[in-house]
């Protein structure tokens, strides 16, 4: 009895960080460039159940009942990179990667982030800037060098081989990177993602006008939170049905009536 109690919490732990995940996905689900994240779930390690009930000459001997897992735990979130829809916004300072790849952004300590959220802008010094004024790099058409990218007040026109034309001038390309696992990639906040043995981006193409939507399907996601929901009171039934049954083991079998 006491095994299957186990059972049930272990699994309403796991329940109640599969919520939260899910509620953060669906709190998204209009969040530009936001990638889905999966809780995923492991049975416990099983154990061999065995007694000696069985005798042989009157000696006892074991025997082997069968395996039996104690319920199940945490083994990972998954994010899902799968590319959201792409919405019109009519807007020359938002940018869609039509492929694979990350735009390659700056803090304010040159540290580098990585993003699939092209809502940008042009900040007070004339460069082009994430929401929350990273800046944004492109490669020098000129140098091949990797900088920041300066606009001015110039008009940013992206041409269909990917150039960023300013003034009549294929001035820069973007500086779309992309990973071997993105296993690596941890989230920052702010739509952004920071990780190692970054690469050159070859297959894709830079949408202007557009933004990537998130890529969680809010239908889906809702029905998989009424069933992470329902599975949790399921639990609680059987902890309260045990507990029960334990209460009544410990104060009535043995009292003298």
């Amino acid at each position: 009895m006491l095994r299957g109690l186990y059972s049930s919490v272990s699994s309403m732990i796991t329940l109640q960080s599969r919520q939260g995940i899910i509620t953060n996905n669906l709190a998204n689900v209009n969040t530009t460039g936001y990638k889905e994240e999966t809780l995923v779930a492991k049975s416990f390690d099983e154990v061999m159940l065995s007694n000696r009930d069985s005798y042989t000459n009157g000696n006892p001997k074991r025997q082997e009942i069968g395996s039996m897992s104690f319920g199940v735990g945490i083994d990972d979130t998954i994010t899902s990179f799968k590319q959201g829809v792409h919405i019109s916004t009519e807007n020359n300072t938002d940018f869609a990667i039509n492929g694979a790849g990350f735009f390659k952004v700056l803090d304010g300590n040159n540290n580098p982030f990585y993003t699939r959220d092209g809502s940008f802008k042009i900040n007070t010094q004339g460069y082009l800037v994430t929401n929350a004024g990273h800046q944004v790099t492109g490669i020098n058409n000129m140098t091949g060098n990797e900088e920041p990218i300066y606009v001015g007040n110039s008009k940013i026109v992206v041409t269909p081989d990917n150039n960023i034309n300013l003034e009549g001038v294929n001035k820069y390309t973007f500086n779309i990177v992309d990973f071997q696992d993105y296993k690596g990639l941890v989230k920052r906040g702010d739509n952004l993602y920071s990780g190692e043995n970054a690469i050159k981006a070859n297959a894709f193409k830079i949408k202007q006008g557009y933004l990537e939507g998130s890529n969680v399907d809010a239908i889906a996601t809702t029905a998989l939170l009424m069933e992470t929901v329902k599975e949790f009171e399921a639990n609680q039934k059987v902890i309260q049905t045990i507990d029960s049954t334990l209460s009544r083991i410990a104060n009535e079998i043995g009292t003298v009536r």
